[in-house]
């Protein structure tokens, strides 16, 4: 080894004086690493049993691979491992004792100078090895081909410098560094990318381009940008996450209007029209914004945007008396602080008046549980009420879908807010439910309560002997049971919470 870098060192005489300089710096760290293992070299003469000596030489080979030896000096590590291999077979077949100790001796000769070797790699190559590695930390190497070609010829530096060849791992380390960041930028683009762009390939592979041209343009605009940001910005990730986010909604965006243009494509003129009459009607619905279709769609549309507005004014009222409402509150304490030496009676009313100010917060508190399209929230007397607009029951069954858990579980923050109140569920049906048993209406609706009641207490809301469970039937509809909305609405589930003193 020293009289081939001496060798070298003769041949690279036409290189400029920093050249020289920089292989005389090699030429040190190496005879360093000769000096620093020639002691390993005899500790590790085969010694002991033949399975022990096995053993250790496998232990080498695996710290030696974890700190990348067999691709820092891959020829010499695989001579080790050879010779590894031929002292395992050895032994499992009874083979002499000197020949599995010469094997077991020439793998750590073997391995002893590819330690040397890649401590000289990492001296030549600290940016390629750098490169190497970020590209590895995002999972480069799952590009398969791509990633096989810059390894490759990383492998082809390191056996170059096993050779002696220097030069030519000097000369082309930069360009293979280059090529493992080209890699580690393609390996985020993938990952955060790659959704959006199997999306894309498929509806090309499907001519969308030609279906929905503009749907399709839009959504690869999106793509290219997403890209390009990677592109210049590959470490910012929370943008790219964003970015990659958007471009796979525009993909599925492009997606659903192909099957909508599919859709109309099969309709006349009045059969759309018609469709988007059940839209806006739907809504109108939904909004309480009264019957539409008698004029036009634009103008429904004024009138929906209209409703939606109203509803929104609405909100911000009660909450400026939700805001009222604690202020209220907060002076019905401040009176009951200044009462002094009061009566029974007065004591009566203090009592009164903080079990009110307590439950006007409970109530506020139940309010913001829940969004108007799950629930509707509001006080009777002295008890806390909560439709549950957000389960409704298929028509003659008492079953819980997984989608009602959700809300389900809001239901319990709610009643906990309570701390230990009584509760009644109070089950309701349309008027024209039945099922293949027979059920009554007011079986089916008990039924529905007791489903409620049952997830309630199995999920350590409240003891049972604090929840009823009752049925009325369809004695109680909210909207007319002439349409099947309204009869959706009718198989519905109200709460009724009682408080009770202390918690």
């Amino acid at each position: 080894m020293m009289l081939s870098l001496f060798t070298f060192g003769s041949v690279s005489e036409e290189k400029n004086v920093m050249k020289k300089r920089d292989l005389s710096v090699v030429l040190v760290v190496l005879l360093a690493s000769m000096v620093m293992y020639s002691p390993v070299i005899a500790q590790t003469t085969a010694k002991g049993s033949p399975g022990e000596m096995v053993k250790n030489l496998e232990n080498r080979l695996q710290s030696a691979r974890s700190n990348q030896v067999n691709v820092l000096a891959p020829g010499l590590f695989e001579d080790a491992q050879s010779a590894f291999m031929k002292a395992g077979q050895g032994l499992e077949k009874g083979a002499k004792l000197s020949s599995i100790q010469e094997n077991i001796s020439d793998g750590n000769a073997s391995l002893d100078k590819a330690e040397e070797i890649a401590q000289v790699s990492r001296t030549i190559l600290p940016e390629t090895i750098k490169a190497r590695d970020k590209a590895l930390a995002v999972n480069a190497d799952r590009l398969d081909k791509p990633y096989m070609e810059v390894e490759n010829q990383f492998l082809r530096l390191t056996r170059a410098i096993e050779k002696d060849n220097l030069s030519y791992a000097q000369k082309n380390a930069p360009g293979v560094a280059a090529d493992f960041r080209k890699l580690e930028i393609m390996a985020i683009k993938d990952a955060a990318l790659g959704e959006a762009r199997k999306m894309m390939a498929d509806a090309k592979e499907n001519d969308f381009e030609d279906i929905v041209p503009a749907a399709y343009e839009d959504a690869q605009k999106v793509l290219e940008a997403a890209d390009a940001y990677i592109e210049q910005n590959p470490y910012a990730a929370s943008t790219i996450a964003q970015k990659a986010d958007h471009a796979e909604f525009m993909a599925r965006r492009m997606m659903a209007i192909q099957e909508s243009s599919g859709k109309f494509k099969s309709m006349d003129p009045e059969q759309t029209a018609l469709y988007f009459e059940r839209i806006l009607t739907n809504l109108s619905e939904k909004l309480s914004a009264g019957d539409l279709r008698n004029i036009a769609f634009d103008d429904q549309i004024a009138n929906l945007a209209g409703s939606i507005r109203e509803m929104e004014s609405r909100q911000v009222y009660l909450s400026k008396m939700n805001q009222d409402l604690t202020t209220q509150s907060a002076q019905l304490q401040s009176q009951i602080n200044e009462l002094k030496g009061y009566s029974r009676e007065q004591q009566a009313a203090k009592e009164a008046l903080a079990a009110e100010r307590a439950f006007d917060e409970q109530y506020n508190a139940v309010q913001e549980v829940f969004r108007s399209d799950e629930a509707e929230v509001y006080k009777q007397g002295n008890q806390l009420v909560i439709r549950l607009r957000g389960i409704q029951f298929p028509a003659g069954e008492a079953t819980l879908r997984p989608d009602n858990y959700i809300l389900l579980s809001k239901v319990q923050k709610a009643i906990k807010t309570f701390g230990q109140p009584f509760v009644t569920i109070e089950g309701h049906t349309d008027t024209t439910e039945s099922t293949g048993q027979a059920l009554t209406s007011q079986e089916l609706s008990l039924r529905r309560a007791d489903v409620v009641k049952t997830y309630l207490v199995a999920n350590d809301t409240l003891p049972a002997g604090r929840i009823r469970a009752t049925g009325y039937g369809s004695e109680r509809p909210l909207a007319p049971n002439t349409t099947a909305e309204g009869r959706a609405i009718n198989r519905r589930i109200d709460l009724l919470i009682t408080p009770t003193a202390g918690k």
